[in-house]
C-alpha cells in the first residue's frame, strides 16, 4: 500500500450574465495554468454557454478562438444582439425588454408573439460553438440550469443533447421563446439561478464549489416619475437580494468587475476575459486552497 498525494477536484458554477460571461474564458485560463482539477461545471445562460464549450474541450485557447471566430460570423451577425447594444451601461435585459415594450412598434409585436425574436437567433450561434454530441459524452461532467416559467422552479438539465440543454439555459425571456421540454416550458435560468451554486452542490455534494458571478449591481439612477422604472426596481431589489444569498454559499466567489459593461456588448470581449482572468489570479491563493492536497491510499 501506498500513500500519495493528491489536488481534490473543485466545481465550477459559472453564472449568467450575458456578454459579461465572456469574463469566464479568463477564470478558466487561470484554473488551467494551475493544473487544479474539475469534478464538474453547471453553469447558468452565458455561463452554461462557455461551461459546455470548456467540458466538450478542455482548453482555454481553443474556446478563445472559437468565441472570436463566431464574433466576426454571419451567424453572430444575424442573431440581432447589436440591437440591444450601445445602451446605458445599467441596463439589464429586463430593462431593454420594457424599453422594446413601451416603443409603439414594438407593442404589437409583445402582444400577439411569445418573443421578439425566433429560436433560431440561438441555435444557429450555438450550432458553431458546440459539437452536436449528448451530455454524457462531455470530457468534463457538465450540467445547465434553465427555469420553468410554469412552475417557477429550476430545471437542472444533466443528459441529452448539450445543444438543446444550453439554449433552454440561455432563452432570454420576451426575446427568444420557451423551449418546450419534457412537460416544462424552460427559459434562462438566470430567473431563478444566476449563480448555480445550490444546484452545483446538490449534484456534487463532495466537492467545493467556485463561483464565477457575473451580474451587474442595481444602478443608483433612478426615474422616479416613471412607473415603469419604479416597478422594475422593485423586482430587481428583490432578485439582488435572492442573488446576494446565493453566491455567499459559494466556497470560493470571483465576481470580476464586469458590471459596467452591457450584456450585449460583445464586442468589449478581449477585456472581459482580461478582467476575468485577473479576478481569478488575485484569489489564486484561494482556489489553491480549495483544491489543496489531500492523502488516499493505493
Amino acid at each position: 500500500m501506498k500513500i500519495q498525494f493528491g489536488k481534490k477536484p473543485i466545481v465550477l458554477a459559472l453564472g449568467g450574465g450575458g456578454a459579461r460571461g465572456l469574463a469566464h474564458i479568463g477564470v478558466l485560463k487561470i484554473i488551467e495554468r494551475e493544473n487544479v482539477p474539475i469534478r464538474g461545471i453547471i453553469g447558468t445562460s452565458m455561463g452554461a454557454i462557455i461551461g459546455a464549450m470548456y467540458a466538450q474541450t478542455p482548453d482555454s485557447a481553443k474556446i478563445e478562438e472559437k468565441i472570436f471566430a463566431l464574433l466576426e460570423s454571419p451567424a453572430f451577425k444575424s442573431s440581432g444582439l447589436q440591437m440591444a447594444s450601445k445602451r446605458k451601461f445599467s441596463e439589464t435585459w429586463l430593462d431593454q425588454l420594457a424599453k422594446n415594450i413601451r416603443e409603439s412598434v414594438a407593442v404589437n409585436i409583445a402582444a400577439h408573439k411569445r418573443s421578439l425574436f425566433s429560436l433560431e437567433r440561438l441555435s444557429e450561434p450555438l450550432a458553431v460553438l458546440l459539437e452536436d454530441k449528448k451530455i454524457e459524452e462531455a470530457a468534463i461532467p457538465f450540467a445547465a440550469v434553465a427555469s420553468d416559467l410554469i412552475r417557477g422552479t429550476e430545471v437542472i438539465l444533466q443528459r441529452g443533447s448539450i445543444r438543446d440543454a444550453v439554449a433552454a439555459s440561455s432563452a432570454l425571456p420576451g426575446f427568444i421563446p420557451p423551449i418546450e421540454y419534457n412537460g416544462y416550458f424552460l427559459i434562462d435560468g438566470a430567473a431563478t439561478s444566476v449563480v448555480p451554486v445550490r444546484e452545483a452542490r446538490r449534484i456534487w455534494p463532495k466537492n467545493r464549489v467556485v463561483a464565477v458571478d457575473v451580474s451587474q449591481p442595481i444602478a443608483s439612477d433612478l426615474d422616479m416619475e416613471n412607473i415603469i422604472e419604479v416597478v422594475l426596481r422593485a423586482y430587481k431589489i428583490t432578485a439582488r437580494r435572492y442573488h446576494d444569498d446565493l453566491v455567499a454559499e459559494a466556497d470560493v466567489l470571483l465576481q470580476p468587475p464586469v458590471g459596467h459593461v452591457h450584456w450585449s456588448d460583445f464586442k468589449q470581449a478581449n477585456t472581459l476575459i482580461r478582467l476575468g482572468e485577473c479576478s481569478a489570479q488575485d484569489r489564486l491563493n484561494e482556489i489553491r486552497q480549495t483544491a489543496s492536497r489531500y492523502l488516499f491510499f493505493s
